[in-house]
């Protein structure tokens, strides 16, 4: 088989081709020898042998790690592109409102919404107690041992004592905040023409409402509920706190369904769904369906999904016909990652439905391995099961028991209908276990209740937790969507211990070892060099005493020569 020699060997070569005829010009020239532009070129010839192959291997490691790090940006992108519109609700049903200045809704990721048809009336909103103190002397101090004690309607309780938790008006300010998080409430100084006041702000709802025990000195600042007393006007008999506001629950209907909520804004009246009240009022509920943004998406996704194979593609290239091969030609990392891409478009995204893959609705894959839109079908898709189509984007997951809970990523588990069985609690010598589809799952340590799939099994990032009361059995229901499978193409390519990371690594110890071997191969030619000027000026010196006893010697064969005649 006959090679051929490399660009670095043919220079090389020529370049030695070249240094032997300068060297025997140089020699056969009855002039002297002009060491300093043999030595040069005898270096010159060192560090080429040397150091030409090495920098052949740099600019090859160079453009490889250049290469990866520009597929794992494009790859990056192409994951977190969907995944920005999903975390935006672009992709997911909307609901709406009629009036939004009565309630505006809007929808939780992770839930699908099939078509609201809901009439709500608002009749109360929910509002936190509000005290306030007749004015005060803020300058005073309190009488050490005098308590305040704040007691809520849901069973909160601290006592604040004088001379120990506070000493005067802004400490004993500072005081009751320390323990907003015990009783909820916020304590604060409001100054009008009639001079400062304590004004005591409870949580939102009914059963943070509060009342207040106080004695001695801190008497003035005691409340204590009094039937009926929901006026600004009253004030409390024998209590020196005024009640702005009354502590109250939101009140609405929905569809003649009655219902009450400690705050206005909550998310468990209808799943999915996040409803904020503002004022009183009836509203319609109805669904918004992202049909032209889901069309947009699958346009937008092919062609990113063309963009990175094109670019994979090129770093694979064969370099056929004089061609250039590709930094990665035959990398096996890269062959996996095209592999991967390959299976989108034939890989289940939901447990059920209509359609359970992008080739159902019309993403077709060319002979190149490039993507296209038939346009019609997935019109046809859209019009006749649109929930199913949005159910491709929307990673969903769920359990038939809330005391058998997944704690997995949303979107990071293979979709599929999961059969929990056999199902263990842990307890304090025993850990939690469970047979999910097949497959015996047991927590790590005796009593953990949390139950990891291991890597490389169907059960791979499932973490599901076994509470106490839990069910012998459940079912899981995973919904990766599209979303979810391009995100576990990028944590199993770009994660930690993922297959580019650990190349570009690798990549760049070669890196960091070509530079040293470059580093060695310059100290070598230092030492040739010095060599080469150490050996010539030994032979100079020689030859300088060589031609002083041939011009003595020629000298006297002159003379010698001449007396003969």
């Amino acid at each position: 088989m006959t090679t051929t020699p490399t660009t670095g060997s043919t220079s090389s070569t020529a370049s030695n081709a070249s240094l032997g005829q300068s060297i025997i010009s140089t020699l056969n020239a009855g002039s002297g020898i002009d060491t300093a532009t043999l030595i040069t070129q005898l270096t010159a010839a060192q560090r080429s042998g040397l150091e030409d192959p090495i920098t052949a291997k740099q600019t090859a490691n160079s453009a490889q790690i250049s290469t990866v790090a520009s597929i794992s940006s494009d790859l990056s992108a192409f994951s977190t592109s969907l995944n920005t519109l999903l975390d935006g609700g672009t992709l997911y049903t909307q609901p709406t409102s009629s009036d939004s200045s009565v309630m505006s809704v809007s929808a939780i990721a992770g839930y699908r919404l099939g078509n609201l048809a809901s009439s709500i009336t608002v009749s109360q909103l929910a509002q936190s107690q509000t005290l306030e103190s007749q004015p005060i002397d803020t300058a005073a101090t309190y009488a050490n041992g005098d308590t305040l004690t704040l007691a809520t309607t849901g069973g909160a309780s601290v006592t604040l004592t004088a001379g120990t938790d506070f000493t005067d008006f802004s400490s004993l300010i500072s005081a009751i905040n320390a323990k907003t998080a015990t009783t909820g409430v916020t304590a604060s100084e409001v100054d009008d023409t009639n001079g400062a006041h304590l004004v005591l702000k409870g949580a939102s709802g009914a059963a943070q409402g509060f009342s207040i025990a106080a004695n001695g000195s801190l008497s003035g600042f005691a409340y204590t509920p009094v039937d009926g007393d929901a006026s600004s006007a009253n004030t409390a008999a024998g209590a020196g706190m005024q009640r702005l506001q009354v502590a109250q629950d939101a009140a609405f209907t929905m569809d003649g369904v009655s219902y009450t909520r400690s705050t206005n804004s909550f998310s468990d009246a209808i799943p999915g769904v996040k409803m904020t009240l503002a004022r009183t009022g009836t509203v319609a509920l109805g669904v918004s369906k992202p049909t032209e943004a889901i069309t947009q998406a699958v346009n937008d996704f092919v062609s990113a999904y063309n963009q990175l194979r094109l670019e994979l593609d090129n770093a694979m290239a064969a370099g056929t016909n004089g061609g250039t091969a590709g930094p990665l030609r035959g990398n096996g990392t890269i062959r996996d990652l095209e592999r991967r891409l390959n299976q989108l478009t034939t890989t289940p995204l939901t447990a059920s439905g209509a359609y359970r893959t992008l080739a159902e609705i019309g993403v077709k894959t060319n002979r190149d391995g490039s993507l296209s839109v038939d346009a019609t079908q997935l019109s046809n898709a859209l019009a006749s099961h649109p929930d199913d189509v949005e159910a491709l984007f929307n990673p969903t997951q769920s359990s038939s028991s809330p005391l058998v809970k997944i704690n997995s990523t949303v979107g990071g588990v293979s979709a599929g209908s999961y059969s929990v069985t056999d199902i263990v609690q842990a307890n304090s010598s025993t850990p939690a276990s469970a047979t999910i589809n097949g497959v015996t799952l047991t927590a790590a340590v005796p009593g953990s209740n949390i139950l990891t799939g291991a890597a490389g099994t169907p059960l791979a990032g499932l973490t599901l937790q076994i509470f106490a009361g839990a069910p012998s059995s459940a079912t899981l229901t995973i919904d990766q969507g599209l979303g979810g499978a391009l995100q576990a193409i990028h944590d199993a390519l770009l994660g930690d211990s993922g297959a580019l990371t650990t190349l570009s690594d690798s990549l760049t110890k070669t890196q960091s070892s070509l530079s040293d071997a470059m580093d060695k191969a310059e100290a070598q030619v230092t030492v040739y060099h010095d060599r080469l000027v150490t050996q010539f000026s030994t032979m100079n010196t020689l030859v300088s005493g060589y031609k002083a006893t041939q011009s003595y010697m020629t000298q006297q064969i002159n003379l010698w020569t001449k007396s003969t005649d």
